[in-house]
């Protein structure tokens, strides 16, 4: 599958001009999305030596970020955090996300990026889940990405080889959409009061379509900046195998362009983000991650 192809690359070339990028972005929240739900810039009103685009997972919302960025704004970093499409509308309803592809998800992403290049000197580009795998996607085909970021990055689906995956993404983009909910047992405990407790199953197609796709970019291309993948070892939906065969395929064309944080000790949950997940262990990740963003090379 071809992706990406319509993607149109805008760099802001100062902060006014971000500013007025953002608001584009911006645009797109009408009444129908939730507070939580809005695309956020946080800046000091001027460049800054690091601008961060953070990307939040599927079926959740910029909030998912929150208080990390404001963190990350304190240290004097602006920080961009666009919305998917389909995600944060009232009514938490994963029909929303009907009819969302690949490209929806990777078009805000760089539209981000448009934002924090006139937001900093430096574009670092941080994400999880599906976020993560965008986040790869994007390092490998923008020169303007001087760091990358993926956390528990979706390249597959846990338990599943490549082929198993290629195999999956097909079948979901194939058959009918159905709306599933995350826990088979109905139960929202675990998903935060503004992210939807289900999905689309075509929707998650297209977002293994991403994953899949870095996979296999990463055979014979490497970002131009550096990388570091960031995985849970009691991680259960994303295949840290295929996460840690894409950073070893990067090394491979560049030695030194990506490493592999890992983190043990953490449960086995797969927003290791979102302060609201009631499983979140945040002061132990939130370290890791400024650690990474924050790196010079």
């Amino acid at each position: 599958m071809s992706i990406g192809k319509s993607l149109v690359v805008r760099p802001a070339r100062d902060h006014a001009e971000a500013v007025a990028r953002f608001a584009e972005l911006a645009a797109r929240d009408d009444a129908n999305v939730i507070p939580e739900g809005r695309s956020r810039f946080l800046t000091a009103g001027r460049a800054a030596p690091l601008a961060v685009v953070l990307l939040h997972g599927y079926t959740n919302v910029p909030e998912q970020w929150m208080p990390f960025a404001e963190q990350l704004r304190e240290r004097g970093h602006n920080v961009v955090i666009p919305r998917f499409p389909g995600h944060g509308i009232r009514g938490r309803s994963a029909k929303a996300l009907a009819g969302v592809r690949a490209d929806d998800f990777l078009r805000a992403a760089s539209a981000a990026v448009d934002v924090a290049t006139g937001a900093g000197e430096r574009v670092v580009l941080a994400g999880l889940s599906i976020g993560g795998a965008m986040a790869a996607w994007l390092a490998l085909r923008r020169n303007d990405v001087t760091r990358a970021v993926p956390i528990v990055p979706l390249f597959g689906v846990a338990r599943l080889n490549a082929p198993a995956n290629r195999a999956l993404a097909f079948a979901l983009g194939a058959l009918p959409d159905f709306i599933v909910p995350w826990d088979p047992r109905g139960s929202t405990a675990d998903s935060p009061p503004y992210a939807y407790g289900e999905y689309s199953t075509r929707t998650l197609g297209q977002c293994l379509d991403i994953g899949l796709d870095v996979a296999r970019s990463a055979r014979s291309a490497v970002p131009n900046g550096t990388t570091t993948m960031i995985v849970n070892v009691n991680e259960p939906a994303c295949n840290n195998a295929l996460a840690c065969d894409v950073a070893t395929a990067f090394v491979r064309r560049r030695d030194g362009s990506c490493d592999v944080d890992v983190i043990d000790g953490l449960p086995a949950n797969h927003d290791i983000i979102d302060r609201n997940n009631p499983q979140q262990r945040t002061s132990v990740v939130y370290p890791r991650v400024l650690a990474a963003i924050e790196r010079s090379g």
